[in-house]
C-alpha cells in the first residue's frame, strides 16, 4: 500500500488563492514515482462555505417572503396604512397598483439568487471536498431551500403581509428603476394572457368580507345586519314597502277644519294624504299640528287652503333612492302611485325599517295598517 507522504512546501491555488499543502504519495509502491495532490487547510474555506450556504438560504427565504407579502396584502389594508400615514404605505399602494410590473422585479431577483446561490455554494463543495461533496450539497440546499426559503418565509410573509409589504415596497419601485427594459418587456409578456379586469370590491365580496369580520369577532351582530340590510336597499321599491291605499287613512279635500281635526282625533297620525273626488285626485298632504294650528287660530275653514303639496313617487322607485329624496326635499311622506293610479302611501319610517328592522312606539297597535308615527 502507498504510504502518504506530506510536503512541507506550500502550493498557491491558481484559481482560489488558496494556500495548500501537497499530500504525496509513492505510486506503485517500490517505482519511485512520487503522486502529490493539493489539500486545503480547510478552517477558512469551510467557514467560507458555511457563509454562502447561509447568505443563499436568508437572500432567497427574504425574496419568497416578500413575494407572499405583495401578493396577499389587500387593497382595503394598504387604504387603512395610507389613511394612517404609516411610512411606506403610498409606496406600496404603487407597488399593488402596478402588481404585474412588481411581481416581475421579485421573479427576476429570486430567481437570480436561486440559479446563483446553489452554482457558488456547489463550486466551493466541490473545490474542497471533491466531486462526492457536490451530492451532499445538493441534499441539504434542496432541503434548506424547502424549510427555510419556502415554507416557513412564505408564511411569514402571509401573516404579516401588511408589515413586511410596506418595508419592501421602496426596494421594489427601484428594482422596477433599475432594471427597466426588463421589466416592461415581461410585463407586456405577461399581459397578453391575462386579458381583462378582476372584479373587486364587488357587493357579494363585501358581504363574504362582513360574514368573516363577523366569525372573527371584529364586527358584531347588528353592524353586520345593517350593511347586509343596505345592500338589500336598493332591491326593494316603494310599491313593495309602502302602506297599501286600503289600510291608508286619509282625509277629503272639501273637508273643513272642525270635520279634519274630528277624524284627526280618532287616529295616531301626523301627515294625511287629502284626496279630492276619488284617490287618484291629489290634493296634497296636511298634518296634524297644521289642522289644529288653524282650528286654535280659526284663520281659515278649508282644509284645503291649508293642505301642503303633495310628494308622488312611482311605484318602482327604489328604497336608497327614496331615502335620498326623503333626506334631499325633507319630507315624510310620499303618495305612491302606479300607472296613475294611486296605490298606497310610503314613509320615512317605511325606508327606515328595510335598514334596522321593525321600528314600534307606543302608537303601534299591531299590522301595518298605519301612514306615519
Amino acid at each position: 500500500m502507498a504510504r502518504p507522504l506530506v510536503c512541507s512546501k506550500l502550493w498557491s491555488a491558481a484559481n482560489s488563492g488558496l494556500q495548500r499543502t501537497l499530500v504525496c504519495s509513492e505510486l506503485p509502491v517500490g517505482s519511485g514515482r512520487i503522486h502529490c495532490v493539493p489539500v486545503a487547510k480547510r478552517s477558512l474555506p469551510m467557514l467560507l462555505l458555511l457563509l454562502l450556504i447561509i447568505a443563499f438560504l436568508a437572500l432567497s427565504g427574504l425574496m419568497a417572503a416578500v413575494d407572499a407579502a405583495v401578493l396577499s396584502v389587500t387593497r382595503p389594508e394598504i387604504d387603512v396604512l395610507v389613511r394612517d400615514g404609516r411610512w411606506g404605505a403610498r409606496r406600496l399602494s404603487r407597488v399593488k397598483r402596478e402588481i404585474v410590473k412588481s411581481v416581475v422585479v421579485i421573479v427576476i431577483l429570486t430567481n437570480t439568487i436561486n440559479v446563483l446561490g446553489p452554482i457558488l455554494v456547489s463550486q466551493e463543495a466541490y473545490s474542497l471536498y471533491g466531486a462526492k461533496s457536490v451530492a451532499a450539497i445538493t441534499v441539504v440546499l434542496t432541503f434548506g431551500t424547502i424549510v427555510f426559503s419556502e415554507i416557513i418565509p412564505k408564511a411569514l410573509g402571509a401573516h404579516y403581509a401588511p408589515r413586511i409589504a410596506r418595508l419592501a415596497a421602496p426596494g421594489i419601485l427601484a428594482g422596477r428603476y433599475l432594471m427597466y427594459p426588463l421589466v416592461i418587456v415581461f410585463a407586456w409578456l405577461s399581459e397578453q394572457f391575462t386579458r381583462g379586469t378582476r372584479p373587486i370590491g364587488t357587493e357579494g365580496q363585501i358581504r363574504s368580507l362582513v360574514r368573516i369580520g363577523h366569525r372573527a369577532g371584529y364586527i358584531e351582530s347588528d353592524e353586520g345586519n345593517l350593511i347586509h340590510r343596505a345592500f338589500i336597499l336598493n332591491d326593494k321599491t316603494a310599491g313593495e314597502i309602502m302602506t297599501p291605499l286600503r289600510l291608508v287613512k286619509a282625509l277629503g279635500a272639501d273637508y273643513t277644519i272642525k270635520q279634519a281635526a274630528a277624524e284627526i282625533g280618532r287616529s295616531e297620525y301626523s301627515r294625511y294624504p287629502v284626496f279630492g273626488q276619488s284617490t287618484d285626485d291629489i290634493q296634497g298632504i296636511a298634518l296634524s299640528r297644521d289642522v289644529f294650528k288653524a282650528m286654535i287660530d280659526q284663520s281659515t275653514d278649508r282644509l284645503s287652503a291649508i293642505a301642503r303639496e303633495a310628494v308622488i313617487v312611482d311605484a318602482q322607485t327604489k328604497s336608497d333612492e327614496l331615502l335620498s329624496e326623503f333626506r334631499d326635499k325633507r319630507f315624510h311622506l310620499a303618495v305612491v302611485r302606479d300607472l296613475d293610479r294611486t296605490v298606497g302611501v310610503v314613509t320615512l319610517e317605511d325606508v327606515l325599517e328595510e335598514l334596522v328592522g321593525e321600528i314600534e312606539d307606543e302608537k303601534d297597535l299591531g299590522g301595518r295598517g298605519r301612514v306615519d308615527r
